[in-house]
């Protein structure tokens, strides 16, 4: 027998090649839906035909190819079969380019330079077969269900908003070495294997870290669900797995697996966009089960078809998109199905209380297939998961959505009147990463951000830019739980922060595991909402961490508070303030005062009219007043002297403050004292000693350009 066969890539080539390894009489072929949709997703990525030419693209029969998951198969109940036609199956291979037998037997024999010595063009390389490789289809020795294994490349782009998954598939062509990105697909046979069998055998394909020599074939996977004893004669044929023999197989595979209830919660098709987007970008497969309803009525005129069982894989939701890919034993892998509503296809023949569910409309890959030939309505998601995960996406959801709420409602009457900014579009996504992936993430980025960075009117402080760092290094070091919910938030669309839940914690336990700001900028603003909301959780439900996060909150900015107060002295409230000292609204009336949390590029003078003043008089009576905020920054304004009289509350306002003092001229430099009866005087002598000489590094280097010393008593 010819090991392997050669033709160009037709619908009558394929069915022909389909027909040659068992003889069977496929007389229609192309009636079967499988192999409609995998000709016509095949011919995708076909380039367009040259002037003259015919066909483009070449299929390869591959005669005899044994395949393991057929033959665990064979072994458990075919082998039985009177008329069975043995285990050894046929492959095709397909290229998106024109191969001959005379290339093919070249590469082979490796003599591909002699033979086509005079024409070097025509020299086939294993480069270029990997090029042009689009994949293999096992072909099963099977009368009607003979579409086995089957991994074709995936198709289209990648990007923010779309994802499939994918893994490298490595294959053997007669010692030919070729890889495939994608992931597995079969047709169920109905014997061994049901729809949901198939299913359960495609999400194990895709299921990250898992070996594909190291998934059961689909009889052994009945066999697990059905929990019926090895070699017994009552497992086989099967036509459905239950959900809870799906889950009972999951069990069997080391697997944790987590369910989500459609039908019972009355799922919106927005949270099912979160739901599967977040499986699918921590390349989770979704297990979807639930109802068929054909838009055409069946001989019983009921459009209600059955009970089906599929895997999704990807999605696509950019631009309004609600596209969902599902590997469909029924139809193809990568199969494009469109969320719509089950109601705008059913108009008045909707089932009753099915109003408002939703479904995914199936539709064949071809050029003329533009409506859809059946809606299949999810009940149930099941998503296989690393046994060590125990907290479910809905915990990672609930606290994602309780921090953008508290963001959208506080902000606009807070941080962005304050600095003059309009509110952001705040949005978030959810993925399930090892603390590998997430550190590799952190470790790589690096902040555009520098000191002097305007947000309105708020610029980024270098202390703040200090503290990224150490918070950078202190989530690269610190001790961590292995698998993690991560939770990116988004400033429009730029990613401001990062929130880590323990996905190995209890859902009574105190799960948040770190916040990184990947933005300072941005993150600080949006956090800055969540001060003094601690006691706040967000909703009376015990479906998120909302409190866990403020806490977290909380404590990254005690840390942070314990460290000015080190530095610069423990909060003091003025000792008095004076009535002209501070508005209604509770701010300083000084007019000259500015706020400073970054290295200046201009000396002091330059700041303000009344600095240049103040330095300019000849008495040296007049001075300047400075404090340290209670969140680092430096206050400087002029201290007006009597009949107006404005003294370090008419910059801080109401507020309470740290060290405070003095800024006065002396010809040749600034000197700095602690003489602030409003402030200061409530430290020890040796406290303000402290306070002031760090206060002073602070000041030098905010204004390099000019010089600073210290009073010395």
């Amino acid at each position: 027998m010819t090991p392997y066969l050669i033709t160009s890539f037709e619908e009558a080539t394929l069915a022909a090649l389909i027909h040659e390894p068992f003889g069977y009489d496929h007389a229609d072929i192309f009636e079967k839906r499988q192999i409609k949709y995998i000709y016509g997703y095949l011919k995708s990525f076909m380039p367009a035909l040259i002037e003259g030419k015919k066909t483009v693209g070449s299929i390869l029969l591959e005669h005899e190819y044994i395949d393991r998951d057929f033959l665990e198969d064979y072994s458990r109940f075919y082998v039985g079969r009177f008329g069975n036609d043995g285990s050894r199956c046929a492959r095709l291979h397909f290229f998106d380019c024109d191969l001959t037998h005379k290339q093919m037997d070249a590469l082979l024999a490796g003599d591909s330079d002699e033979v086509f010595a005079s024409q070097p063009h025509l020299k086939l390389t294993l480069e270029s077969l990997q090029e042009h490789y689009l994949g293999f289809m096992v072909i099963k020795p099977l009368t009607r269900t003979f579409v086995g294994k089957t991994c074709l490349r995936v198709s289209g782009d990648t990007g923010l908003g779309k994802k499939k998954i994918a893994k490298r598939y490595d294959v053997n062509l007669f010692g030919l070495k070729l890889t495939i990105d994608s992931i597995a697909f079969q047709e169920q046979d109905k014997v061994v294997a049901a729809c949901a069998t198939t299913a359960i055998w495609t999400a194990l394909h895709g299921f990250p870290g898992r070996g594909v020599k190291e998934i059961k074939s689909c009889s052994e996977i009945t066999t697990a669900a059905l929990n019926f004893v090895d070699g017994s004669s009552n497992g086989f044929p099967n036509k459905e797995l239950s959900n809870k023999q799906i889950q009972r197989t999951l069990d069997v595979e080391g697997l944790r697996y987590h369910n989500s209830d459609f039908e019972r919660t009355d799922t919106k098709p927005e949270f099912f966009q979160e739901y599967l987007a977040a499986h699918i970008d921590s390349d989770l497969p979704v297990i979807l089960t639930g109802t068929v309803y054909g838009l055409q009525p069946d001989d019983s005129e009921d459009k209600v078809k059955a009970g089906h069982a599929i895997t999704a894989v990807g999605y696509d939701f950019r631009d309004g998109k609600k596209w969902v890919y599902v590997h469909d034993d029924r139809l193809g892998p990568y199969a494009r199905a469109e969320m719509v509503m089950l109601r705008d296809y059913l108009k008045g023949e909707t089932p009753e209380g099915q109003e408002d569910r939703w479904g995914l409309a199936m539709s064949l890959v071809e050029p003329d297939a533009t409506n859809p030939h059946e809606i299949i309505v999810p009940d149930m998601a099941i998503v296989p998961a690393d046994k060590k995960t125990r907290l479910p996406f809905k915990y990672a959801y609930g606290t994602a959505v309780r921090i953008v709420e508290q963001i959208e409602a506080l902000m606009p009457l807070d941080l962005c009147p304050l600095i003059d900014i309009p509110m952001p579009k705040v949005s978030f996504k959810i993925k399930l990463v090892s603390i590998a992936q997430a550190r590799d993430e952190v470790r790589v980025h690096k902040t555009h951000r520098k000191a002097g960075d305007t947000l309105g009117k708020w610029s980024l402080d270098e202390s703040l830019l200090v503290r990224w760092r150490e918070e950078k290094l202190g989530f690269l070091t610190g001790h961590l739980a292995r698998l993690q919910w991560q939770m990116d938030f988004f400033w429009e669309n730029e990613l401001a922060f990062k929130v880590f839940l323990d996905a190995t914690d209890i859902p009574s336990g105190n799960a948040i595991s770190g916040v990184y700001m990947h933005d300072p900028i941005y993150a600080d603003a949006m956090l800055g909402a969540f001060k003094g909301q601690e006691s706040k959780v967000g909703g009376l439900n015990d479906q998120h961490f909302f409190p866990a996060f403020t806490r977290a909150l909380k404590r990254r900015r005690d840390d942070y508070e314990n460290h000015l107060n080190d530095k610069y002295g423990t909060l003091r409230a003025p000792n008095h303030i004076k009535e002209n000292e501070v508005s209604r609204d509770g701010k300083g009336t000084n007019k000259s005062l500015n706020r400073f949390w970054d290295p200046q590029q201009v000396s002091l003078v330059e700041i303000d009219k009344a600095y240049k003043e103040v330095a300019e008089d000849p008495t040296l009576t007049r001075k300047l007043i400075w404090a340290i905020g209670k969140d680092g920054v430096l206050f400087i304004a002029e201290d007006v002297p009597p009949p107006e009289e404005l003294g370090h509350p008419s910059m801080t306002g109401m507020q309470a403050a740290r060290i405070a003092g003095e800024i006065r001229n002396k010809g040749d430099f600034w000197q700095v004292n602690h003489f602030s009866g409003r402030y200061s005087s409530d430290y020890s002598p040796a406290e303000r000693v402290k306070y002031l000489k760090n206060a002073l590094l602070k000041i030098r280097s905010l204004f390099p350009l000019d010089t600073f010393e210290v009073f010395d008593a």
